[in-house]
């Protein structure tokens, strides 16, 4: 009996059984039964898998198709799944780096640029973990707020030093973030980006830093700045640098 011969619900529970490869197979053996098994591949394409959403699965699996046709769908671009952590379908891009992902979703109207997830984190500061510039650079262009904290109180600029993610901290100083933010007490042994960046011994950005307007005289819960950071780890070129913006104590 050839098979569109089938009662049209037995080949849709056929179709419900197939592989996808199989189905696949099939579907391009005979358009008929493609235009049937089109409902059902698109309800089953909407399910969750395991712990992901079906958007978030598709993301992982870097299945740009089916991500646009779940948006076209209705499926919520901000939502909360579930996943490797849970987060939206903007956070879940750019931890898998796909940046193709990422500027479709900027470009989505619905999208909730900075949205935080369960961590108290934006698409923006899981770039910055992952020392990913360019995913940076669309985040920027499209509107980020640089400006928000993390649940450890550190903006993008103050999360790419802790990470002494250079790079990243050259092209964020440099297009308008806030170069005076200040880390809570306790939080590192710094408490400004300048602090920060004379520890990590980079005259380079601490000359870039001091450009664009970082203040020199800012203390720490010790009363230690800048200067006398760099003084006591040795670093004498940085206390060269510091020595003609400090002012000095009291």
């Amino acid at each position: 009996m050839d098979f569109i011969s089938f009662p049209i619900e037995l080949q849709l529970l056929v179709a419900e059984k197939l592989e996808s490869r199989e189905l696949s197979y099939l579907s391009r053996a005979n358009h008929y039964f493609h235009s049937l098994c089109t409902p059902v591949l698109e309800r089953l394409a909407q399910e969750p898998r395991e712990w992901y959403s079906a958007l978030q699965w598709a993301i992982a699996n870097n299945y740009q198709s089916l991500v646009q046709l779940l948006l076209s769908k209705g499926h919520d671009i901000n939502n909360i799944g579930g996943g490797s952590y849970f987060a939206t379908a903007l956070h879940e891009a750019v931890s898998c780096g796909n940046h193709t992902l990422i500027f479709l979703f900027l470009t989505n109207p619905a999208l909730d640029l900075n949205k935080l997830d369960i961590d108290g984190k934006t698409a923006l500061h899981i770039a910055l973990e992952w020392d990913d510039l360019e995913a940076v650079q669309l985040l920027h262009a499209a509107g980020a707020d640089l400006e928000i904290t993390n649940k450890s109180g550190r903006t993008a600029l103050l999360l790419a030093c802790h990470y002494k993610h250079k790079g990243i901290i050259e092209f964020l100083i440099r297009n308008g973030a806030n170069v005076n933010a200040r880390l809570p007490v306790g939080t590192d042994l710094y408490v400004t980006l300048l602090q920060g960046l004379v520890m990590h011994g980079s005259e380079r950005l601490v000359r870039l830093a001091l450009e664009y307007g970082a203040n020199p005289d800012v203390r720490d819960s010790v009363h230690q700045g800048a200067i006398d950071i760099a003084f006591a780890w040795g670093f004498t070129g940085t206390v060269n640098i510091l020595r003609e913006v400090s002012s000095p104590l009291p």
